[in-house]
């Protein structure tokens, strides 16, 4: 089993609280302190999980987490900064990553996601393909089909999709897919599935404006309807 696990940042403090936790857990810690450097070693190494400071010198970690996934790389990514922003969460989402966790760090709370991430990607990767009627995903190639046609989804759209499709015609609420497909555990007043799922509907439905498969339950959220 892949136990490794890639710390992205130039901190020192923060690379020896975490390498300290991390070891102490059992996992083998790789380690960079600047963009360039965490590409190259994600992409050499494959870890299970990569930890990326957003704003490092060389190449910043939105740089890195959007070359990775080009790369095809699939392990979870945790931005993790002092400085982000709630656009610079979205945007680091958007571009492939799991979670995010400010700075100061709470050792404790970030193990907890480092687990989560890992026990989700790795029932992802037991499942990789659902079928539903016209639809077809395929996790391990990141490639959806309907109708016969393959459709192009961004990261965050594929993930949504999945999730949907792994319950078919079960209710979720926004929360609950906030909390699986974004990582969150505090929500706030967001629209970021709302939005979601109106990129997916305009990929998928002949009327978004009257969708079929995505369809909205008013007051509790959003199931992929295959009735």
């Amino acid at each position: 089993m892949n136990n490794k696990i890639l710390i992205v940042d130039e901190d020192e403090s923060v690379h020896a609280q975490i390498q300290n936790a991390l070891s102490k857990n059992g996992y083998t810690v790789l380690s960079a302190k600047n963009g360039r450097d965490g590409l190259e070693v994600a992409l050499k190494e494959a870890p299970a999980l990569v930890i990326l400071e957003a704003y490092l010198p060389e190449l910043d970690g939105f740089s890195v987490c959007k070359s990775l996934r080009a790369e095809g790389f699939k392990s979870p990514i945790i931005f993790l900064t002092s400085k982000i922003s709630e656009i610079d969460a979205v945007i680091g989402l958007e571009l492939g990553a799991q979670d995010y966790i400010r700075k100061p760090l709470q050792t404790k709370e970030l193990l907890v996601r480092i687990e989560v991430q890992l026990k989700k990607n790795q029932e992802e990767l037991t499942n990789k393909k659902i079928t539903i009627q016209d639809l077809e995903i395929d996790l391990e190639r990141r490639k959806v089909k309907h109708k016969g046609q393959v459709k192009e989804l961004t990261h965050k759209e594929f993930q949504l999709l999945y999730a949907l499709a792994q319950c078919p015609n079960k209710v979720f609420s926004r929360n609950e897919l906030l909390n699986n497909v974004w990582g969150w555990s505090q929500f706030g007043q967001t629209r970021t599935v709302d939005i979601h799922i109106g990129y997916l509907r305009k990929k998928f439905e002949e009327n978004p404006r009257k969708p079929k498969i995505l369809q909205t339950i008013r007051g509790v959220g959003y199931t992929l309807n295959t009735e």
